[in-house]
């Protein structure tokens, strides 16, 4: 009796199931059967005098009791990198319950007082270092300066996406892997960002100052609404910018390239980029008397408003809402800050939407007259104290990002 059984159990028909079996009773396609073969989650053997490859049964049973288990996660796989699921571990921010906060401290009540650089250290996790200190100020080559005075007309994010590359070259500390030498080139480099930004040289002054300095005449109330947009724009979990900015970092590039990443996908008309957009609506909307039927209009045409809802929150972006409001305690009758009162109005009641921080940063540019673009430089200066922030925390994992892509294509021959 025994050696029948075992003579059953070694049997190549209960071991094995055909890639058609295997992938029916997993009820995946062939070509996600041969992913998983990939990924050492099923072993598969040569068939005897075949082309053909056979499949041990038990991982396929395994790995079916697996998905099973995890089905909540399975079925939320395919959206994973879109509005779905973790895919990787963070201590820096928590988007949860509508509220965002930035190592547990609420972003919109930092905006109320905090500057940029206390929020930079406070998402590089600085407890015990002070990273902006008088010296932490980069001092570029005369070379350097010339070649950013050559490209004084070109715009201000394109211009970073020129210097920083050179920068890296001429800052040697940049490869000081420490924490503190981390949060040292963190700090020249944000400053050296601003610098860029404004068009000047690179100082210890507050970056909202320089900021304000370079696209205002410099006022009290334009310099708070622009320290409030870059700390509500300084990071947002892992969004499409600091996902690059990690996978830079993870290769162990220097802080500058992952900064320069960072910008690079920020400069997207569905990331930092949605800004111009939304510029573009509030001019348009600057010249027509007939706002709210010209909001609906765009409803009605199926033509949506730039810089109105967001997936992560669903009862109204905090970040708008708070910088918002504080332009309607500075600016509460300019006519500007009214016109984009009616905006709003009409959104909610009409569409159902609220303003995101695209609207609200652009809703700053044009209560204070800024020049276009003006709303990515703020949204670029701001997020990089959170790119600095992912990048630090990635080198501290050791690890590079790597995900494997679930195989659609043509099925091997």
């Amino acid at each position: 009796m025994y050696r029948k059984e075992s003579v059953m159990a070694e049997n190549p028909e209960n071991l094995y199931l055909s890639a058609r079996e295997a992938a029916a009773e997993l009820g995946i396609s062939l070509p996600t059967l041969y992913a998983y073969v990939s990924r050492d989650l099923i072993r598969s053997e040569p068939v005897p005098d075949s082309r053909a490859k056979r499949y041990r049964a038990e991982d396929v049973r395994a790995l079916k009791r697996r998905r099973s288990q995890e089905n909540q996660e399975v079925s939320g796989a395919p959206g994973t990198l879109s509005f779905g699921q973790p895919v990787l571990d963070s201590a820096i921010t928590l988007i949860a319950d509508g509220r965002l906060h930035y190592r547990g401290s609420d972003a919109t009540a930092l905006a109320r007082s905090s500057s940029l650089e206390q929020v930079a250290a406070l998402l590089w996790g600085c407890r015990d270092i002070q990273p902006f200190t008088k010296d932490a100020v980069f001092r570029p080559s005369e070379r350097l300066s010339a070649l950013a005075a050559s490209l004084s007309r070109v715009p201000r994010i394109e211009r970073c996406l020129s210097l920083l590359p050179q920068a890296a070259l001429e800052d040697a500390a940049v490869y000081n892997m420490t924490d503190r030498g981390l949060a040292a080139t963190g700090a020249r480099l944000l400053r050296y960002v601003a610098a860029v930004i404004a068009g000047e040289a690179p100082s210890d002054k507050p970056v909202h100052e320089v900021l304000t300095r370079a696209l205002t005449q410099g006022e009290k109330p334009a310099s708070e609404l622009i320290r409030a947009a870059l700390v509500l724009s300084a990071d947002h979990e892992l969004n499409a910018s600091a996902f690059t900015v990690r996978c830079v970092a993870g290769t162990g590039a220097t802080l500058y390239a992952a900064v320069q990443a960072g910008i690079c996908a920020a400069q997207g008309p569905r990331h930092g980029g949605l800004s111009g957009r939304v510029e573009g609506l509030l001019l348009d909307m600057s010249n027509r008397q007939d706002v709210e039927d010209a909001v609906v209009q765009r409803l009605k045409d199926n033509d949506p408003v730039p810089g109105f809802g967001h997936p992560l929150y669903p009862d109204g972006d905090p970040r708008a809402a708070a910088l918002i409001e504080m332009v309607g305690e500075k600016y509460g009758d300019d006519a500007n800050f009214l016109r984009v009162q009616r905006i709003v109005r009409v959104m909610a009641e009409a569409g159902g939407l609220r303003p995101n921080i695209d609207f609200a940063i652009a809703t700053v540019g044009a209560v204070l007259h800024l020049p276009r673009g003006a709303g990515l430089s703020m949204f670029v200066l701001g997020r990089t104290a959170g790119w600095i922030g992912h990048a630090m925390e990635q080198y501290r994992t050791g690890l590079m990002i790597r995900p494997r892509a679930r195989y659609t294509g043509e099925i091997p021959r």
